[in-house]
């Protein structure tokens, strides 16, 4: 880790302000944000940041302050975590603009065949080891939210691809005659929660696309169905008409 990376990890002052949700932001509405009248410097150089004191202490966006030092921040909607990646380099977050992603057919022509077809268009628009730009901001009402980064951020980005603004459906424990190309399936390892999109299926395993916390798109990953069956969570998200 280089000199200034490691004096920004090793907490030198500056308290960084994440976005606050639930009982958090409840607990902090009393306080008082005013801009702050101090300057901030970065290996001497004087950095700009929109930083907010409130307590007598700087709140400074933690995105901003990975993109002056370089290292790694990411969110992952599927989970509401945020990833700090000190040995990575920094990624600047951008949207996705709307006319990037192929039309999906008429609802009442989304077949197996079609949905293959659509994310077939996918994978040479955004091939193995490209970065999806995120966070990918749906209207579809998919089952985590408005703006989506990394898996999920690129799982809803597929389905949108494939079924336009066909309904949601979700099935808890699904059977494996299901699944079908074009579906999310998440699962939760007690460890990790993930969510991947359904490239093709086999009698033992599906075949997938996803991505992660670096917004890195894969197009090999293999799921055998004894793994997926036996997690302690399981779901799959559809939109084929029923």
């Amino acid at each position: 880790m280089s000199r200034k990376r490691e004096a920004i990890f090793m907490g030198i002052g500056i308290l960084t302000g994440l976005a606050l949700c639930g009982p958090a932001s409840a607990a902090v509405q009393q306080l008082t944000a005013v801009p702050t009248s101090q300057t901030f410097c970065v290996d001497g150089q004087r950095v700009q940041f929109e930083a907010y004191e409130i307590h007598g202490n700087n709140f400074v966006k933690l995105r901003d302050i990975g993109k002056a030092v370089d290292f790694g921040v990411t969110y992952d909607g599927a989970t509401n975590t945020v990833h700090i990646a000190p040995a990575s380099p920094y990624i600047e977050e951008v949207t996705i603009p709307a006319p990037t992603i192929q039309p999906a057919p008429a609802s009442h022509t989304v077949t197996e065949e079609t949905a293959q077809a659509s994310l077939a268009r996918l994978k040479e628009q955004y091939p193995p080891r490209s970065i999806y730009p995120g966070p990918y901001i749906s209207s579809s009402g998919g089952p985590y939210g408005v703006s989506n980064r990394n898996c999920a951020g690129w799982a809803i980005l597929c389905s949108d691809a494939v079924f336009g603004d066909l309904p949601w459906r979700r099935i808890d424990r699904p059977t494996w005659d299901q699944i079908r190309p074009g579906d999310l399936v998440e699962y939760d390892d007690t460890v990790s929660r993930h969510v991947v999109v359904v490239v093709s299926k086999k009698d033992g395993y599906i075949m997938t696309t996803e991505s992660g916390t670096d917004q890195q798109v894969l197009w090999s990953g293999q799921y055998f169905r004894w793994w997926l069956e036996k997690q302690p969570a399981y779901i799959l998200y559809t939109r084929y008409p029923e």
